[in-house]
């Protein structure tokens, strides 16, 4: 393990089950840590489009872990490409467990979201709570019908083919002054394989049929994302039997609440309900929908 540190943020390598190398990043507090806080990022993005959040969760006093999943950023592996989903999801318990602490907490976005919902299905994290932001349970904007058909196709005899995925930046922030800011712009990928894609859309549809989690759950999603549905999300946190929910909506914000104009608010919102967690073990079962 090769680790780097630099004033309460460190560097390093976390090896995951199959031997591939996992770029960490770590902020530490000032403090004694009240938690620790895993961060998982979106399809094609990487940890360094985090550093503010950890700075901001650390300020706040969570020593606070963004890592690199395979294929993404400075973490080893084909890029944007996974035999199986399990892949990503055992890449997650690694991070989980070689970092974990009592408490402990995950975060997800968008893809980060639907692969933390999954791997809290599927696998005994040793976790208190999931913070899921703008999860990727349906994309706001379907894709042609056949286009998943070719993909499908594909899928059998080229299933490293990549495609475009069409996002634009205007789509993720109102902000793109804060977009072009933030560190290793060069090491985002605008593209999906074939493979990596149709495994995102089987685990949304298992995640969906499944509304079952055993840990607390904070949705966060703002009604003008233009990425993935906050309609579909709402309704599976309407159906979800979890010790407690809540389903936070942010009026008029877009894709990437935490890169908003907004975003002190949104990740003290965060803040906020990790420390209720802490403290009470829950929010209740049966929290509304909180519309900001």
């Amino acid at each position: 393990m090769d680790s780097k540190v630099v004033a309460g943020y460190s560097t390093e390598t976390v090896t995951a089950v199959d031997g591939l190398s996992l770029f960490c990043r770590k902020w530490d507090p000032a403090t004694k840590a009240l938690a620790s806080l895993v961060i998982v990022h979106g399809l094609g993005e990487h940890s360094g489009r985090y550093v503010h959040v950890g700075r901001f969760f650390a300020e706040a006093g969570f020593r606070t872990i963004a890592f690199d999943l395979r294929g993404h950023g400075r973490s080893s592996g084909r890029p944007l490409f996974v035999r199986r989903y399990e892949e990503l999801a055992s890449d997650v318990d690694c991070v989980v467990q070689h970092f974990g602490g009592d408490p402990a907490f995950l975060f997800g976005h968008s893809f980060g979201g639907q692969l933390v919902l999954w791997t809290a299905q599927h696998f005994r994290l040793k976790v208190d709570g999931l913070i899921v932001c703008s999860p990727w349970l349906a994309l706001a904007h379907a894709p042609p019908r056949w286009q998943v058909f070719a993909a499908r196709k594909l899928n059998g005899l080229v299933p490293g083919l990549r495609f475009a995925t069409g996002i634009r930046q205007e789509t993720l922030s109102r902000d793109p002054a804060h977009l072009d800011s933030l560190e290793d712009l060069n090491l985002v990928r605008n593209f999906v394989t074939i493979r990596l894609y149709l495994e995102a859309v089987n685990a949304a549809k298992e995640i969906v049929s499944a509304p079952v989690i055993d840990y607390p759950v904070l949705f966060a999603h703002g009604d003008a994302d233009e990425v993935t549905s906050y309609k579909i999300a709402e309704d599976y946190c309407q159906r979800l039997r979890a010790p407690s929910k809540s389903f936070k909506i942010y009026r008029g914000l877009l894709h990437e609440l935490h890169n908003e104009p907004e975003r002190g608010q949104v990740l003290a919102d965060y803040v906020e309900w990790m420390k209720s967690i802490i403290q009470t073990g829950s929010l209740g079962r049966e929290a509304a929908p909180n519309r900001s």
